[in-house]
């Protein structure tokens, strides 16, 4: 039996490692006499390549330094019966040739194209040639009479893609409505997935830092602390879904700080900054603070779990130590140099019922959740704290019966007299989030105004259509938020994708997001307490919002709201 653990272990060791080996980069801790030439020859690569991938790090490392490098073990999915060297996707019950090509962002005539289909149906178990994405044309342009090409203006070319309206192609573009239909005649028939649209002349600004802020001359020391070497997984498999490696999100958090680090360097800021592999191993930890005088340090960015940012805290005295992904445990955690960035679970619920009881105005309440015993119970607390305002003395209830919600049900208690309704879901299963949505989203604008909201967008809304959500103006509190219409994070994600040849993941935007919002504070002040009061501050997809408590830890209450808008776009209200 022991030998079957031992092989188990063995055997999810090795798909872990398989799964980092996709990865474009790498880790790779250097090694006693190796130089940054002997590793880029090593890697065939050039010299001022690898040093452009990593910016901190000199000519001549010390031994056990973390760096990137790319990844020569990529794998590449082939089959035995045809040179094909693009992906294959096997498809499974319930997919469509949309949701297919929704997933790999290609169209779905190219799909079709690619594996000879001639219908729109698909047959369980094919294996799908999926083709490379279409990037965005991009052509130079000139003037006959001139020499040389125009830089920075192109005819540009957009592929629509799911959820694309007129309106925010418009918005991203910086293009009029008529002048988008005059270029493009085919959208008087309606905009189609997949359609390749003109957008006309694209002046393409470009500025030379993601954000634009007073940097000072206070030299910084950082410390990232990052488990590099994966010695314990029970971690991982508890705060992360087994669907993402450990290497993985650790280089891409990685590759994030590297980025915020470059762009306050190009600002002026003076930054030195160590990287340390702490293995995961509890020991590991003890001997790096042991051997760490942190009265030299400013501060520590890591470890990445919660119970080894502890350790670090404990012998860090007043230098601040970052814990920035979520914890189960982390109620319980509380070091008096410790920065939790990830909001508690408790906020999330406070900013949806803190906005609903800030802006009442007589509005009909009703709350429809699930029939669990769970459910029932939060929504009895939920409906009283909702009566604790002064104004609002009846809340509503609605739960399934037989299974499922009726539609006479809702239109029963939906308020066709002043209008105004609320519906608040508070539930996790698919039957039930969908029988309020259909039902609600159908309901006359004329006759009921109705607004819905959730603590959350889980799985539960999966099926459900964005148009009624967009409807029923679907408003729900997130600890992260990414506008993608945003010019901050349309700029960052080219300044990423330009250093690291892919788009960011949430991890490489959490890594740039604490990296740059904490350095800015220290610089800006004497020490993090007094820059976490300065006020709140928002990045490319993190709200700040620091609090110090009381003998304990300083933490994070940002937390955004979420409201689906009537072009499909989502916004943050709050």
């Amino acid at each position: 039996m022991k030998n079957i653990k031992l092989l188990f272990l063995l055997i999810f060791m090795t798909s872990l490692t398989a799964c980092g080996q996709q990865k474009k980069y790498v880790s790779y801790t250097v090694k006693k006499g190796e130089t940054i030439k002997s590793i880029a020859k090593d890697n065939d690569m050039k010299v001022r390549d690898l040093l452009r991938l990593n910016p901190d790090v000199s000519r001549k490392p010390d031994a056990n330094t973390v760096i990137i490098i790319p990844n020569t073990k990529k794998k590449v999915l082939t089959t035995s019966t045809t040179t094909y060297n693009g992906k294959i996707h096997t498809v499974k019950r319930k997919e469509t040739l949309f949701s297919i090509a929704q997933k790999y962002e290609v169209s779905i005539d190219d799909l079709k194209k690619t594996n000879n289909l001639i219908g729109d149906n698909v047959s369980i178990g094919r294996e799908l040639k999926i083709p490379p994405k279409k990037k965005v044309v991009v052509v130079e342009t000139s003037n006959d009479d001139e020499v040389g090409e125009v830089k920075g203006v192109s005819n540009s070319k957009y592929e629509v893609v799911k959820d694309d309206t007129i309106y925010n192609i418009t918005k991203r573009f910086t293009i009029s409505e008529e002048e988008l239909l005059a270029l493009n005649p085919a959208l008087k028939n309606g905009l189609k997935l997949g359609m390749l649209l003109d957008v006309g002349v694209y002046v393409d600004e470009v500025t030379e830092n993601i954000f634009i802020d007073d940097i000072t001359s206070k030299p910084l020391n950082i410390v990232l602390m990052l488990p590099y070497k994966l010695n314990s997984t029970s971690d991982y498999n508890t705060q992360f879904k087994k669907k993402s490696s450990l290497l993985n999100i650790v280089t891409d958090f990685h590759s994030g700080v590297l980025v915020a680090v470059d762009s306050l360097k190009k600002q002026g800021m003076r930054i030195n900054l160590k990287v340390v592999d702490t293995e995961n191993s509890s020991s590991k930890i003890t001997s790096i603070v042991n051997s760490t005088d942190f009265d030299n340090v400013d501060v520590v960015i890591g470890p990445l779990f919660l119970k080894n940012a502890k350790l670090v805290a404990k012998k860090a005295g007043n230098t601040p130590v970052i814990a920035p992904i979520y914890s189960k445990s982390q109620k319980t955690i509380s070091e008096g140099s410790l920065i939790k960035v990830a909001p508690n679970k408790k906020l999330i619920e406070d900013k949806l019922i803190n906005y609903m009881l800030e802006n009442y105005s007589g509005e009909n309440i009703v709350i429809a959740g699930d029939a669990g015993v769970k459910s029932i119970a939060k929504i009895t607390r939920i409906a009283a704290r909702l009566k604790s305002h002064d104004s609002i003395s009846k809340v509503t209830i609605l739960k399934p019966e037989k299974g499922y919600i009726k539609k006479e049900r809702f239109v029963k208690v939906i308020d066709t007299v002043q209008r105004k309704n609320w519906v608040l879901f508070i539930g996790k299963h698919n039957i039930t989030a969908n029988d309020v949505v259909n039902n609600l989203g159908v309901m006359s604008k004329e006759k009921a105004k109705i607004q819905l909201f959730s603590f959350d967008k889980g799985s539960h809304f999966k099926n459900v259509s964005n148009n009624q959500l967009a409807r029923l103006q679907f408003t729900y509190p997130k600890e992260e938020f990414v506008d993608i219409t945003s010019d901050t994070v349309k700029y960052f994600r080219k300044k990423y994708k330009q250093k690291y040849h892919s788009y960011p993941t949430k991890f490489a935007i959490k890594g740039f997001d604490v990296t740059y919002d904490a350095l800015l504070r220290l610089s800006s002040f004497d020490s993090f307490n007094e820059g976490a009061k300065a006020g709140i501050s928002q990045r490319v997809g993190t709200k700040f919002d620091y609090t110090k408590k009381l003998f304990g830890s300083t933490e994070n209450k940002g937390v955004f709201l979420i409201q689906y808008q009537e072009d499909l776009n989502l916004k943050a209200i709050d």
